[in-house]
């Protein structure tokens, strides 16, 4: 399988590209209000384009243009960013996710890649979980999070994810990393209300577990189904594969917990990272008030009388 594509700095291009469409927009006397009303998306998502947070979507770059008068000038400009981004089993997955209505993921030992954080993102790249031999991890990891800008978009993405229990309590990176993880979790389906997650816990023995998979939903009832796995992902297309996953999806989600008993869930698990996180703090503060006194001996430094307090 091939992982061929260009070599580029994403962060930097997000960085221009953002910048020039501030620039024009200042330049046209436009306010950033006005223009997220114009173009049909919300103030935070153009704020995020002009920071250099996320890169924008086709179809905002093509309004920037209808708007500006600028021709095809941003749209070519965002070709030149993400061309070869990807690598070449994953591409047409994320555009296939800009034009989705809706999706349904299954998730097994990993967050789903729109929900994680930066520092989530970074360690599964890091870690080898994830099978990107030659791949720029830091274009992977731009990839990752502005896949988040789905939820934000003026129609929003319809999305329904049930995670494994084991995906929560996987620890990535470190406690704080996975703690934070799950709490971004729980904001995302507060904010969003497009937005469901479920928890399939571990005594669920009547669903036989398979690879992750996420089914998407087009405008003109088309669905596609994609699958992952360790040599990447394929995506199906096929009448029978698609009712099939169809299937197994509403056994995962009648099987999951309900939304509000998920949510509870998590927020245990995540007291439970906290209390490892604490738990290391508390290990190393220890390890500060040991000394040295001979060779193989250590004993707590006695603190002074009235020290502390």
């Amino acid at each position: 399988m091939g992982t061929s594509r260009k070599r580029l700095d994403p962060i930097n291009n997000s960085l221009g590209l953002g910048a020039d469409i501030q620039r024009v927009r200042k330049a046209r006397k436009i306010s950033q209000t006005a223009f997220a009303t114009v173009t049909g998306y919300t103030q935070s998502y153009v704020s995020q384009v002009e920071s250099g947070k996320i890169l924008p979507s086709v179809k905002f770059a093509e309004a920037c243009d209808r708007t500006f008068g600028t021709g095809d000038l941003f749209v070519r400009q965002l070709r030149r960013v993400v061309d070869g981004e990807y690598p070449d089993w994953f591409a047409p997955y994320v555009e296939a996710e800009r034009e989705a209505t809706s999706i349904r993921d299954f998730s097994t030992t990993l967050m789903m890649g729109m929900f994680q954080t930066r520092e989530y993102a970074q360690a599964v790249l890091e870690s080898g979980r994830y099978w990107a031999p030659e791949l720029d991890r830091e274009a992977l990891l731009v990839t990752r999070l502005r896949r988040r800008e789905l939820l934000g978009r003026a129609n929003p993405l319809r999305l329904w994810v049930v995670l494994h229990e084991a995906s929560l309590w996987t620890q990535v990176g470190s406690p704080r990393i996975t703690a934070e993880q799950l709490q971004h979790v729980l904001n995302e389906t507060r904010r969003h209300p497009t937005v469901t997650v479920q928890v399939l816990p571990f005594d669920a023995r009547d669903v036989a577990l398979t690879a992750p998979f996420a089914i998407l939903d087009y405008a003109g009832n088309k669905t596609v189904v994609h699958v992952e796995g360790p040599q990447g992902g394929r995506s199906y297309e096929a009448s029978d594969v698609v009712s099939r996953a169809s299937a197994f999806f509403d056994q995962l989600r009648a099987s999951a917990l309900e939304p509000q008993a998920s949510a509870a869930l998590i927020s245990t698990v995540r007291s439970a990272h906290e209390r490892d996180m604490d738990q290391v703090q508390l290990q190393r503060s220890t390890r500060r008030v040991l000394r040295r006194v001979g060779p193989g001996s250590r004993v707590r430094r006695r603190r002074r009388p009235g020290a502390g307090q």
